[in-house]
């Protein structure tokens, strides 16, 4: 039996021909805000002509309010230490992004059943499930969001907008839990083609500058709200 013949059918059970997730349980929805256009998205993800984007309904539900599924690390041979024999063990590992509304446990639950439930050729699939994270949806229309958001006029010269965003940031979920009535905004100076979290990254002065007078701004537009302006 060849392993690693099992596991390329395996992981590639979660899409459907279109590459919408096809793992029942996991949350979709149509998405009503902000959104890139099909075409800034194909320059900013650097697509080349001809080749689609997969998935079907628009850009800002494929991307932020539906469920994501994708082999981030597969261990098995590689094509230069590859040999003429059948492969008896291989391994993957999965990375799944949900709605910001599901529990992240029934999420995962729904992928690991859909895994386990496979077993192809006959072969039962071992699954160990690692840790979870929630989303979060802030409140958008208190104080401090509306102090920011006149900030983010004066400190970038352009109206501002809402749009989702990926970004493993595990306090924002336990401050919000602490507080509920707190708001939580992260200030952050980047543009969308700075490459973020790539060995690239990189930031340009006209970023820090923007977002550092942004910033000044928020916390003085924030203090004139409670009359506290001096």
């Amino acid at each position: 039996m060849d392993a690693d013949q099992d596991l390329r059918s395996t992981v590639a059970t979660p899409h459907d021909a279109d590459g919408d997730v096809a793992v029942f349980g996991l949350r979709r929805e149509a998405r009503s805000g902000t959104s890139s256009t099909g075409e800034e998205f194909r320059d900013l993800a650097a697509v080349r002509d001809g080749v689609p984007l997969i998935g079907t309904g628009g850009l800002g539900e494929r991307l932020w309010s539906g469920p994501a599924v994708t082999v981030i690390g597969p261990d098995a041979p590689s094509v230069d230490h590859a040999a003429s024999a059948l492969v008896p063990y291989v391994r993957a590992k999965l990375n799944l992004r949900v709605h910001r509304q599901q529990d992240p446990g029934e999420a995962q639950g729904a992928l690991v059943a859909h895994v386990e439930a496979l077993r192809p050729l006959g072969i039962p699939l071992t699954v160990t499930p690692g840790d979870a994270g929630p989303g979060f949806e802030p409140a958008t229309g208190g104080p401090a969001y509306r102090a920011a958001l006149t900030a983010l006029r004066e400190g970038w010269g352009a109206e501002p907008g809402f749009a989702a965003s990926v970004g493993p940031i595990p306090p924002v979920n336990g401050l919000a839990k602490a507080a509920p009535d707190a708001e939580v905004l992260l200030f952050g100076a980047q543009v969308s083609m700075c490459a973020q979290y790539a060995p690239s990254e990189r930031v340009l002065l006209s970023e820090l500058r923007g977002g550092g007078l942004a910033e000044a701004a928020s916390q003085r537009e924030y203090a004139a709200a409670f009359g506290g302006a001096s």
